[in-house]
């Protein structure tokens, strides 16, 4: 069964924890209908290593850390390994980094990313050369071939890679309420996820920016069921 990650962008942790954003969400996996958070600029609010390991071990959710690495091995070997040893379940990297691991066991925390939402079809070819559709398919055998435990990347760039087996996460998910675009440019609704079979999907400002977030997720929840 699909499941959801609540995407904490520009949160920082202790807004988050003041106003009850993280007991509301460790009721919601209490209850099967989250499997976590992915966050990213939260982790320049405070300590790094605190944060992760308190999501987890505090609120008992999973998280999923969106840093999206892109540099030398030896550089993403060590992120890596701190974060994960921070309790990490899944850290995101650039598939284009063509990054593989000296410690194979970091690469079932690893959820290669193949091109940003923000990005145009034109944007595409222009940074990278290649049609949007070929491009995708490139970076998601870049992930299969280096043995990554996920693919991350819009309900189009899934519909483009159905027969790659790694654990697939959508990102850019609106659920059918919710309208505004944001900064994102390849959007879907949670019934196009669905129909990719997709593994997760990531939604943000539908429900942080919602009065009740417990009733948010509630609603997207019954939009997976």
């Amino acid at each position: 069964m699909t499941k959801m990650i609540v995407a904490l962008d520009g949160v920082t942790f202790g807004y988050a924890t003041e106003k009850g954003v993280f007991a509301t969400l460790s009721k919601a996996c209490e209850k099967g209908m989250i499997w976590g958070v992915k966050i990213n600029d939260m982790l320049y609010s405070g300590d790094a290593a605190k944060i992760i390991s308190s999501l987890k071990d505090d609120f008992k959710l999973g998280v999923m850390v969106d840093v999206k690495l892109h540099d030398i091995p030896s550089t993403m070997e060590n992120s890596i390994g701190r974060l994960v040893a921070a309790g990490a379940n899944i850290v995101t990297i650039h598939c284009s980094s063509n990054y593989r691991p000296k410690n194979t066991a970091f690469l079932k925390y690893i959820a290669g990313v193949t091109a940003l939402t923000s990005f145009t079809d034109l944007e595409i070819k222009w940074i990278y050369d290649k049609p949007y559709e070929e491009i995708v398919r490139a970076f998601s055998d870049i992930a299969l071939m280096n043995s990554y435990e996920y693919i991350m990347g819009s309900v189009k760039d899934m519909s483009f890679i159905r027969d790659n087996p790694l654990k697939k996460i959508c990102t850019g998910i609106r659920p059918s309420w919710y309208r505004e675009r944001h900064d994102q440019v390849r959007i879907a609704s949670v019934k196009e996820a669905l129909r990719t079979e997709t593994d997760f999907i990531v939604v943000g400002r539908p429900i942080t920016a919602a009065d009740n977030v417990m009733e948010a997720i509630e609603r997207i929840s019954s939009e997976i069921q």
